[in-house]
């Protein structure tokens, strides 16, 4: 990879590694963001011309994030963020007293307080997948979990605060084989992981914009399987995901009713934040320039591994899940022995290396570990030896012996 080039395109002044929490866009995606606001200067938001500019550049960004994940692009629906794409799904699923979905022990808690709503309004049942060290789901737990009033598997990709990838291709074996729905929570790994929605066999995928993928804040999209998709109620009734039907052959008032569209149209939820839109596709078109997903995980995976060894030389640092970079999905969670996690994790802040330190709201991780929160470092493509080598000094006993 071309790290000059890479390096230019992000002009970051100070060393960042927290990029399974907000990546930093290349000057490409800010640009493209900045497309939007150019045609609405120009032409009016909603004259002719510019919505049909608007309308193209739209369809391109459409299509961009939909390749990223070998899916049409009549099956991708843009939403602000992870969360809110998970949640239309879980919200939206028809589910009866006593029917169960499963989530996985290792979930951010997005993929999983939507179906302890439904829990509480609904009467449903959420069943937990148990883990196992270093950090993987048990799958014959899994297939045990399943009965017949299973109505979906949800999947959370990679916990933000251990980094260890689930094994979503045999997730999604498992629920083809028992004619079950799967929805992949994908946030934390598009950009870094390669997905094919097929290969995979999810019928629905939550991505966001902001993470591996260098796309601007606020923007995320979902997929939902074009077989699938009216399997889920829309959330939101809006002018843009159904029609209303107001009677004008006798404009009676009392018979109106509103009609879902079919379709990834019913997924809508009215006006599309077209800045964030254009941003998050130039971000997969400037993924696919730099030479796609592989190369980008080939080069993490080589820092993560400088760094995984060097921090196992020093005494006192516990990483937390295995020590292949392989396994993961570029980012470690760890500890100091003898220094609460958030003290540590400012120490780092304040010599010049942006990270969080937190439970990062995965509680089934902590109580494997048996750990209250961790330090994450997550490496990106830009990153260097020299960003790593120094981010590892900070961890040297000598170091950290102040805070001890």
């Amino acid at each position: 990879m071309d790290i000059k080039k890479l390096r230019n395109d992000t002009p970051c002044e100070n060393i960042y590694l927290n990029h399974v929490s907000t990546s930093v866009p290349p000057r490409q995606v800010i640009e493209a963001t900045q497309e939007y606001f150019d045609i609405a200067v120009r032409y009016g938001s909603t004259s002719a011309r510019a919505q049909e500019l608007t309308e193209e550049r739209f369809i391109r960004a459409k299509r961009s994030v939909a390749r990223l994940i070998g899916a049409g692009e009549g099956e991708v629906v843009f939403t602000p963020n992870g969360s809110q794409a998970i949640g239309m799904v879980a919200a939206g699923l028809r589910l009866s007293p006593g029917d169960n979905v499963i989530v996985d022990e290792m979930s951010f808690i997005s993929n999983v307080a939507p179906f302890l709503r439904r829990k509480e309004i609904d009467g449903i049942e959420v069943r937990f997948i148990p883990a196992k060290l270093p950090g993987l789901i048990d799958l014959n737990a899994l297939e045990h979990l399943i009965d017949k009033r299973t109505k979906m598997v949800s999947l959370c990709h990679m916990a933000n605060n251990l980094g260890m990838v689930q094994p979503a291709e045999a997730v999604g074996k498992i629920c083809r084989k028992a004619d079950v729905l799967y929805m992949l929570d994908a946030a934390n790994t598009a950009g870094i992981i390669p997905i094919n929605v097929d290969e995979i066999g999810c019928d629905f995928l939550a991505v966001s914009g902001r993470k591996y993928l260098r796309g601007p804040a606020g923007s995320a999209f979902l997929y939902a399987r074009t077989s699938k998709v009216e399997e889920i109620e829309p959330v939101f009734a809006t002018w843009n995901n159904g029609t209303w039907d107001w009677r004008p052959q006798d404009w009676d008032w009392s018979k109106n009713h509103f009609i879902p569209h079919t379709g990834i149209q019913r997924m809508n939820f009215g006006e599309v934040n077209f800045p964030a839109a254009f941003g998050l596709g130039r971000a997969v078109e400037y993924l696919e320039e730099i030479g796609g997903v592989s190369p980008v995980k080939k080069r993490i995976d080589m820092l993560l591994d400088r760094m995984i060894q060097k921090m196992r030389q020093i005494p006192g640092i516990n990483i937390y899940g295995s020590h292949r970079a392989a396994d993961r999905g570029g980012m470690i969670g760890f500890q100091a022995e003898g220094i609460p996690f958030a003290a540590l994790g400012r120490y780092i802040n304040d010599h010049n290396v942006g990270i969080m330190a937190h439970s990062f709201y995965s509680p089934g991780v902590l109580r494997l570990f048996g750990i209250e929160g961790v330090v994450r470092y997550c490496i990106h493509c830009w990153n260097t030896e020299e960003e790593v080598d120094y981010a590892v000094s900070l961890l040297e006993p000598e170091r950290l012996s102040e805070l001890r």
